[in-house]
């Protein structure tokens, strides 16, 4: 039986997984300073009292990893950490495997719904725009682990925003879901909108342009007109055959993967114009699942 993890802030979310299928999962609260021991601890403990056993386990990590040795997750407060130490307490012998949480996201989405060496890439939006790349079945981390890390690409040259990464004008100031809020707070007096201002959320946002609400519309194609540029650039430099739409905001729906795909066509090369652009469907489970077979 293999085990995926899937690394968040307070809480961490185990499979357990045969055959591509996730038979079972358990989740750990946890604080940063024991993270990993309580993991290892609490996957030990239920998977004796199942009697299951573990052949291996792959990490999902939010941040950069290099390997086995985590250099840094910014929102979880580890940094320069190597892991296998850890996790040898618990298991000694065991194989394990990392990666960036968006790439165990990516290989989990194409894991189950398509061909197991096919290629796909990810794009998850949240409080941050995140990517992973698949290409036959693999994970690729690329030579710097950094692979995926579209959410600073240099996209808007509107807003000019400045990111949390130091950088400026990078493609989750304006695509993630503080990115939705930021441009509703900027273009709010421009527009007649039902949405409260004060009580702005990126959910708000998206529900307003379902309705038809001027602002929300006009926000929504700002985001949309971004990432379609964004990946009419990526999908040139690896060319797959599919995109998955993940995170939060993707929750959106139809409304935003439809126009996400108006302005892809709008921005690809003639020869990619025909790639598939959908919405990730397996939520909090992708993580998990591909986490589990990075080897």
């Amino acid at each position: 039986m293999r085990v995926g993890v899937d690394v968040g802030g307070t809480t961490v979310k185990v499979g357990f997984i045969d055959n591509y299928e996730i038979v079972d999962r358990l989740v750990v609260e946890t604080k940063s300073e024991t993270l990993f021991s309580d993991v290892c601890r609490e996957i030990k403990e239920y998977a004796n009292k199942k009697n299951y056993k573990i052949d291996g386990m792959g990490f999902g990590l939010p941040g950069h990893v290099v390997g086995t040795f985590i250099d840094k997750l910014p929102n979880v407060g580890i940094e320069d950490l190597e892991l296998s130490t850890i996790v040898s307490k618990y298991f000694p012998d065991l194989k394990i495997y990392c990666t960036n949480d968006a790439n165990a996201a990516a290989l989990g989405e194409l894991l189950a719904d398509s061909n197991k060496k096919a290629s796909a890439y990810m794009i998850t939006l949240g409080t941050g725009v995140g990517g992973g790349l698949v290409i036959d079945g693999k994970v690729r981390d690329g030579d710097h682990s950094n692979c995926g890390e579209i959410g600073h690409m240099f996209i808007d040259y509107v807003h000019n925003y400045k990111c949390t990464c130091g950088l400026n004008g990078c493609l989750e100031t304006v695509a993630s879901a503080t990115g939705i809020v930021r441009l509703a707070k900027q273009y709010y007096d421009k527009f007649e909108t039902k949405i409260k201002i004060d009580k702005c959320s990126a959910k708000s946002v998206i529900d307003a342009a379902k309705e038809g609400d001027p602002l929300g519309l006009y926000v929504l194609d700002i985001v949309s007109d971004a990432l379609g540029r964004a990946i009419s650039v990526i999908e040139l430099a690896v060319d797959v055959d599919t995109f998955y739409i993940g995170g939060g905001v993707s929750n959106a729906g139809d409304i935003l993967i439809n126009k996400i795909n108006e302005y892809y066509k709008k921005y690809a090369h003639f020869a990619v114009k025909n790639i598939n652009i959908k919405k990730a469907k397996l939520g909090n489970d992708a993580g998990m699942l591909g986490a589990a077979y990075l080897w």
